[in-house]
């Protein structure tokens, strides 16, 4: 059985005669009966029979134009799915983050995504970014987002923004990190410093810039992640530096102050397999090239790594 028999089928059926089917099918009348013929053969039994009118569905043949119908829809709703998905339109992308970028960065990514290519779906997790670079080589995960990454063979790295770093104290708690409006105000601070190893990381950002400032920090805690130091700033342990994603969130006991104009920054970035990419993530590229050129939830410029 072909696909083309079931059009046949099909068009005879809804033109009540073969050649008016022929006609609206392009082709000559004899190749379509002989379609037709082949057609009962292979289905064992007969779907038309002669009357004054042309010819009419027998019981068998009512019963397989619905079922036809049904297939042909079926066939062109696959092949449409299928070109979607060539395109990069559909399917499923998988992405992974770590660190802060995924209270702000990832959220308006996956948005202004969705909004694009609404057949296509994104499965989010998270991961360690030695863990992300392993899954991207072995093409387990697509596109992964983070902060300093380091140089990897296959893979690029896209800077796509920076954000401007505030500080968290205790609220109430030592005024001279409440008031601290640079970073050489929290040389004599307490610092809890976050992520705990999987270097380099925002932890030693931040030590590069005191000691950019002529000082060592105040070490007062390493911690796993920005929550752990949240927690231990509200207990009153010391400051701790964060992106301004992180600035936009309420936590019980801390306060978040902007450290002025001049704030350093730290970047945000996108991580992807250099070669051999699917369709889907060159979609997602695409996406995040037009979010850093329209403004919509990111900013910088993109500088592909070597």
């Amino acid at each position: 059985m072909e696909m083309r028999q079931l059009r046949y089928f099909v068009a005879v059926a809804e033109a009540g005669g073969f050649g008016t089917a022929a006609e609206r099918m392009h082709i000559s009348q004899p190749p379509l009966t002989r379609q037709i013929q082949a057609l009962e053969r292979d289905i064992g039994a007969k779907l038309f029979e002669r009357s004054a009118r042309g010819v009419d569905l027998t019981a068998a043949g009512r019963v397989f134009l619905e079922d036809a119908r049904q297939l042909l829809t079926l066939a062109q709703r696959s092949s449409q799915r299928s070109q979607a998905a060539a395109r990069g339109e559909s399917g499923e992308l998988n992405l992974v983050y770590f660190g802060t970028p995924v209270f702000e960065t990832v959220p308006a990514f996956i948005r202004a995504f969705r909004a694009t290519y609404p057949d296509a779906s994104v499965a989010v997790s998270h991961m360690t970014k030695e863990e992300q670079l392993e899954s991207l080589l072995s093409g387990v995960v697509d596109i992964g987002f983070g902060r300093f990454y380091p140089v990897t063979d296959g893979v690029t790295s896209w800077n796509i923004g920076a954000e401007s770093l505030h500080v968290a104290v205790a609220d109430p708690w030592d005024e001279r990190a409440r008031g601290a409006r640079m970073l050489a105000d929290l040389i004599d601070v307490p610092v809890i410093l976050y992520p705990r190893g999987d270097r380099p990381s925002f932890a030693d950002k931040v030590v590069s810039l005191f000691r950019s400032e002529g000082a060592e920090p105040k070490i007062a805690a390493e911690v796993e992640d920005v929550i752990a130091a949240l927690a231990l700033t509200a207990a009153g342990i010391g400051a701790t530096l964060v992106p301004a994603s992180v600035a936009h969130l309420r936590w019980p006991g801390v306060t978040i102050v902007a450290l002025g104009q001049k704030a350093p920054a730290v970047p945000v970035s996108c991580v992807f397999r250099t070669h051999r990419r699917p369709p889907i993530v060159e979609s997602a590229l695409r996406v995040v090239s037009s979010l850093i050129g329209d403004g919509g939830g990111l900013e910088g410029e993109i500088h592909p790594s070597s």
